[in-house]
């Protein structure tokens, strides 16, 4: 929210020293009275928030150029710009800018739109809910302005504190998301605003007000991220965001978080989803290994420091194909998904074949492909993947996928069994599978990774994949996937220049990025992205033509060897001997199933009251995660996040409150109706393995 109007000339300079001289002899005659302000901010927060009373007792600010207006409000000469925060009245100043705001807001999207040629459940009752989305919404006007009532909010750049003040005197926030990555501005703002006052807004039941104090943008988006889980994902895209003031690290932040909006709103799972894991991880247990963490120190330095080559299917695989003839011996290959198909018929065998998509479709493409060629390729997937995938190869492994009810069961009913090992649930493996190559990466240590044909997009829609893929013949798509119809998003370039990816692609790209710094902490990791395609933030770009691998030959079933012994062990018995029926706790799920169909009654009238209603069904599944129910949690939280958007979304595009909120009851009718079907779903969990199409059978060039 900065002054505008800079002091250009010598003239305007001394016009401002004076005018400075004597906001600093005002900022002195009110002395005793910020400091008692001061004070009582700093007690408020230390009942209530202690670890930022922590932070900010005695805080030196950098910036010290303060004064006072004479219209009483506090002001700062900004060194790093040249000029005031604000202009000679910030109040008057904030309240335009409010106005402004709230007239034209701003705010998340996501469009569900319907799902076709799906049998599942999940998707039959959400078309349920858009099919009376579109008959309620007939004859309701368009809300224009923020609503007196919104269900969350982000405040970018808190400034002094006036416009958060102003922005709560007019409209009501449920979750109040607020970021300030300079804390000298925080510490001025206990001198400026009743923060007591602020605090006890947020002291209602469902209310919550969650600070981002002096990190850096980039950090923001995944400390959000942990307070969304709790508070609900279904608000995220219904979210109102507010830019306080501009500054380059608001600018960045705002900038990261749109980057990164996706790990928001993808990836929440649903019921029938969570059964088919359920059932294909019952049924793959007895077939393969499963990864455990026993440290750092279980493997030879060598081993972790072989490069290794993840080898995705996107076009630019092409690029690269002479390079990895050239230097097979030197590396470790790990194909993912379709690419091993093209490197069949490339006449290169990979040493490491990862998939992570549970559907059969995933491993009919191994039809194509001779038993000979698969012998001595290690198959790694994750604890939903079907249970044919293991019959493929000689030896195999399964890491646990989070946010899985097979996950939370086997975990579970493995530590009431006293079983102690640490099984490993592999973080950011979602949603393709080149996520899941690196997530391998990073449990195994290895230093030298190298991105080939992860492309996370295109550079147009008719080469989206190895022309030596299966989705081409004779240089033409074969009717197996086209992206011609897709929805794309602009990208950066690995190597500059734009490219286009889908909203799954682009998905992957942001995970890819998020292990990325993890791994980019180690002191020796370092990583290169090889691919023409979308640029990969912390991965350094290289051409293929200036790789330079100077390794000795290594013996890679040696190293697969090492690998499996240390990170991979027997399946927990605990869980091989009892019965879908003694682990699933159906009982116990049909009263929670009941629980979430009660409470929308006639007393439900406001925004708010919905919010809160859709909250409590929230915290009642949200608790179960840290009880022998987390796989409960696991298997509804999608769908009621889907369900609870979809009725959120509703109840804030349309301008008549009242009549909105009535209508929106027909939005829950369906959600109960899925919550009443659920339990005899669940009965028959151990039967819900995908039983596949011919799809890929007939399309496929594998």
């Amino acid at each position: 929210m900065q002054n505008k109007d800079p002091f250009s000339n010598l003239e305007h300079a001394e016009a401002f020293l004076d005018s400075f001289k004597m906001g600093a002899e005002r900022l002195k005659e009110r002395d005793q009275e910020l400091t008692e302000r001061y004070v009582k901010n700093m007690t408020v927060f230390s009942q209530v928030m202690p670890h930022i009373y922590e932070e900010l007792q005695g805080y030196v600010p950098k910036k010290r150029f303060i004064y006072m207006e004479e219209s009483g409000d506090l002001n700062i000469f900004r060194e790093d710009i040249g000029f005031p925060l604000f202009s000679t009245d910030p109040r008057t100043q904030a309240q335009e800018k409010i106005h402004h705001a709230l007239s034209h807001p701003t705010k998340t999207l996501l469009n569900l739109e319907r799902s076709t040629n799906n049998d599942s459940r999940h998707v039959f009752y959400s078309n349920k809910i858009l099919d009376e989305i579109e008959n309620q919404s007939e004859g309701l006007k368009e809300q224009k302005e923020w609503p007196q009532f919104v269900g969350a909010a982000i405040v970018f750049g808190l400034e002094f504190g006036y416009q958060l003040e102003l922005l709560l005197q007019q409209r009501e926030i449920k979750h109040l998301y607020l970021y300030e990555s300079d804390l000298d501005f925080f510490h001025y703002s206990l001198f400026a605003t009743d923060w007591e006052n602020i605090l006890d807004t947020f002291n209602k039941d469902g209310r919550t007000v969650h600070f981002f104090l002096g990190i850096q943008p980039d950090e923001f988006t995944d400390t959000y991220l942990v307070q969304l889980q709790e508070n609900g994902y279904f608000l995220a895209p219904e979210t109102y965001l507010y830019m306080g003031y501009s500054s380059p690290e608001n600018n960045k932040v705002f900038d990261y978080f749109k980057k990164h909006y996706a790990r928001q709103v993808m990836g929440w799972g649903f019921f029938d989803d969570a059964l088919i894991g359920i059932a294909q991880g019952l049924r793959s247990l007895p077939k393969t290994k499963v990864a455990h963490f026993q440290g750092r120190d279980v493997l030879p330095k060598w081993v972790t420091n072989v490069p290794v080559f993840i080898l995705g299917n996107g076009p630019s695989l092409d690029q690269g194909v002479e390079l990895i003839k050239e230097i097979r011996d030197q590396v470790l290959l790990i194909s993912c998904g379709s690419t091993i198909n093209t490197l069949s018929k490339l006449g290169i065998t990979p040493d490491i074949h990862v998939d992570i998509e549970r559907m059969k479709q995933t491993v009919d493409k191994f039809l194509f492909l001779d038993k000979e060629y698969l012998k001595g390729i290690w198959g790694l997937s994750v604890n939903v993947m079907h249970p044919e995938y293991f019959d493929y190869f000689d030896r195999s492994g399964m890491g646990m996928k989070p946010g899985e009810a097979i996950t939370s069961l086997i975990l579970s009913h493995a530590r009431a069994n006293g079983d102690d090992k640490n099984y490993v649930q592999l973080n950011y493996c979602n949603p393709i599978v080149a996520n899941l190559a690196l997530s391998y990466v990073h449990l195994f240590g290895f230093n030298n990774v190298y991105f080939m044909g992860v492309d996370n997009g295109f550079k147009d829609k008719g080469t989206h994949h190895s022309v030596h893929s299966g989705y081409y013949k004779d240089g033409k798509e074969t009717g197996f996937q086209t992206f011609q119809e897709a929805k794309l998003v602009e990208r950066e370039g690995n190597f500059g220049g734009k490219i286009y990816a889908t909203g799954i692609m682009d998905t992957s790209r942001v995970q890819l990025e998020s292990l990325i710094r993890s791994l980019n902490k180690r002191r020796n990791f370092e990583s290169f992205n090889l691919s023409d395609g979308a640029k990969i933030e912390g991965v350094t770009p290289l051409s293929i033509d200036d790789v330079l691998i100077t390794d000795p030959v290594i013996e890679q079933q040696r190293v697969i060897d090492l690998l499996e012994e240390a990170f991979f062990t027997e399946s927990p018995e605990a869980v091989l001997h009892q019965t879908p029926d003694q682990l699933l706790s159906v009982v116990d799920f049909q009263k929670i199933s009941r629980t979430l169909q009660q409470g929308w009654d006639e007393s439900i009238k406001t925004r708010e009251d919905v919010c809160n209603l859709l909250w409590s069904y929230h915290r009642e599944i949200y608790f179960l995660r840290g009880s022998v129910y987390r796989h409960i949690h696991d298997l509804l939280i999608g769908s009621f996040t889907y369900s609870a958007f979809l009725i959120v979304q509703f109840l804030f595009k349309f301008e008549d409150e009242a009549e909105t909120v009535a209508r929106a009851r027909h939005l829950f009718t369906p959600w109960c109706e899925f919550l009443d079907e659920m339990p005899s779903m669940l009965q028959q969990a151990s039967e819900y393995v995908d039983q596949g199409n011919d799809h890929l059978i007939t399309f496929y060039n594998g």
